[in-house]
This record gives C-alpha cells, sequence and structure tokens, in this order.
C-alpha cells in the first residue's frame, strides 16, 4: 500500500511537471521576434539580423527583426522585458541597456542586473579616435597637445550622452586633464558622423564599421584604436595603449538578451546557436571588411562580462558626474 501511495505522488507529479515540460521541449511553437534597438543599418541591426538567420534555420521557426531605437536602447529592451519569459522576445543591444544606462539615466524602467538574462556576446566593433583633417595633429602626443594649447575651445561628437564613445572621451579627459566639450546627437551616429565629415565638430570616439571607409579615402584621420591591440581593419593606427597611456580600452560591444525567467535550456540553445552564427567563415569576413570582430560568449561568460563593464564606467560616470535626464 505504501509503495502504491508513492507511485500515485510520483505519477501524480509527472504530471504536473508534463506542460511545462512539453512548453519547453516546443519551444519554439511560434514566430519569435528579435528587438533591434538601434535604427537599421547600424552595427545592432546587422547583428540582429545575422542571428535571426541562424536562429530560422536551426530552430526550423520564423525569426523576425524589428526595429526599436531610442534613449540608447532601453525603449527596446523594455518592450522584450514586459512579455512572457519564454524566449519567444529577444533583444540585440549595445553595451548601454546592459552596463552603462542604470549607472547615468537618472530614470529607468528596469533594473539590468536582475531584469535581464544575458544569452550571448556577439561582437565587438572597436573604437577608433578620429579627428577632421583640418586638426593639425597626425598622433595622439601631438593631439593632446594641441586641445591643452586650444584650453578647452575644442568640441567632439557621440551619439548620445549615454553612449561608450561619450564615455571613452571622458576617460581620456580624465586620464589626460585635456578638456573639450561634448556635442551629442541623439542617437544618431550618423549626425555625428556627418558634422565630424563637414568639420562642424573636431573629434569623436567611432566605431570602426562606420569610419574605416572615411579613414580611407583621407575624410578623417585616425589617431588611435580604443582597443589593447591594433586591429586587422587599421593595421597601421596605433593603439592608444601603446602612444603613451597604458592600459586605455574602450570597446563597443553588442549583445544578445532576453527576460530573466526565460528557462535555462532555451537560453543555452540560443547561445550556442548565436556562436556558430557569427563565427562562420562568411559572416566573420563580411564583418572583418568593416572592422568587426565576432566574440562570442555564453550566458555565464557574457553576465561576467557585463558586472566588469559595468563597475569600469559606473566609476567614470561617478568621476565626471555625467547623467541623462
Amino acid at each position: 500500500m505504501k509503495l502504491l501511495r508513492i507511485c500515485t505522488a510520483f505519477a501524480a507529479a509527472l504530471l504536473a511537471l508534463a506542460p511545462a515540460l512539453a512548453q519547453q521541449q516546443a519551444w519554439p511553437n511560434r514566430v519569435v521576434r528579435i528587438i533591434s534597438t538601434s535604427p537599421p543599418g547600424g552595427s545592432v541591426d546587422l547583428f540582429a539580423r545575422i542571428v535571426a538567420e541562424e536562429f530560422s534555420s536551426a530552430f526550423a521557426q520564423t525569426f523576425i527583426v524589428e526595429n526599436r531605437p531610442g534613449a540608447n536602447g532601453n525603449i527596446g529592451v523594455d518592450l522584450v522585458l514586459k512579455a512572457p519569459p519564454d524566449g519567444h522576445m529577444l533583444f540585440v543591444a549595445p553595451a548601454g541597456p546592459f552596463s552603462i544606462n542604470a549607472s547615468i539615466m537618472e530614470s529607468m524602467t528596469f533594473n539590468p542586473q536582475s531584469d535581464i538574462a544575458p544569452v550571448a556576446m556577439l561582437g565587438v566593433s572597436p573604437l577608433l579616435l578620429v579627428v577632421h583633417p583640418s586638426v593639425p595633429a597626425k598622433d595622439l602626443k601631438e593631439l593632446l597637445g594641441w586641445m591643452k594649447a586650444k584650453a578647452g575651445n575644442v568640441n567632439y561628437a557621440s551619439q548620445a550622452v549615454a553612449s561608450t564613445g561619450f564615455l571613452a572621451m571622458e576617460l581620456l579627459k580624465s586620464l589626460t586633464g585635456v578638456q573639450a566639450t561634448h556635442i551629442p546627437y541623439k542617437g544618431s551616429a550618423a549626425a555625428a558622423t556627418a558634422d565630424l565629415l563637414a568639420g562642424r565638430v573636431s573629434m569623436s570616439f567611432v566605431n570602426t564599421s562606420t569610419t574605416i571607409p572615411h579613414i580611407r579615402s583621407g575624410q578623417l584621420r585616425a589617431i588611435g584604436v580604443a582597443e589593447l591591440k591594433r586591429i586587422a581593419a587599421a593595421p597601421d593606427v596605433p593603439t592608444i595603449a601603446e602612444s603613451g597611456l597604458p592600459g586605455f580600452e574602450a570597446t563597443s560591444w553588442f549583445g544578445l538578451g532576453t527576460r530573466a525567467g526565460t528557462p535555462r535550456e532555451v537560453i543555452q540553445r540560443l547561445s550556442e546557436a548565436a556562436a556558430r552564427g557569427v563565427t562562420r567563415p562568411e559572416v566573420v569576413a563580411r564583418l572583418g571588411k568593416i572592422g568587426i570582430e565576432a566574440r562570442p560568449m555564453g550566458p555565464e561568460q557574457f553576465a561576467e562580462f557585463i558586472r566588469a563593464e559595468t563597475g569600469k564606467w559606473g566609476d567614470i560616470i561617478r568621476r565626471t558626474a555625467a547623467k541623462v535626464n
């Protein structure tokens, strides 16, 4: 009789778990939406479409990309975090929503640490410090000397106060004591680059993906790479670290996330498929032409990377007292 009761209880437990197990096994059981947190045509959107193509093939289901830009990525992420945590809504975003915005924005609708489930790091677009050709500097030493001689009467562009490009310049300023006026472009890297090309701003830290063609044509001059090693897309450009600021690093990176509480098995399957997608030889070659490097990380490694980035930029933000209303 006792054995019968145990078997009956076990059977009841299995029946209770059956719907949840079936749902996990069936995932994805409908169209999956991938929210690109930037406008069409940029690096974020490129990665969103790369993983959407890979996922559609790997999981025999339709994955569609929707662009929801704004608030340095927060608008798109907030949309995903309001959806059920079942793996049918994902987002691709730059560093902002993952590791910067909570430190710099006075109002947030979510907590990145508790509300976001990191799925996979996808890749990086190294930042280049570039100047308009009218700036009489060929290297970092000359640029810093020119900025000091101008006594702060110079300006620089970034796509937003919360962008990695802005924080890279703040890091440079804090390490060297130079001054420059920030001209933010409300989330538009294209507008910032256009004014830089026109000479309306003097310099900027910008992604290689939007800068390499202008450097090659002579419309912009590269001063240094904000990575610890030189990059294949611009091998003749020295790093800022080797130009006199050891350890200087500021990377623009892109990741895949979803809502916390999404089944671990789903997150793992997505992460593995994303890594396959961004490391396919044809994709690596395509990214390399515009200076982007595939750099996949699994959920745990990506989460640790986010924690490190949050601490690093949080310190810079506190020192500069930068805020976004």
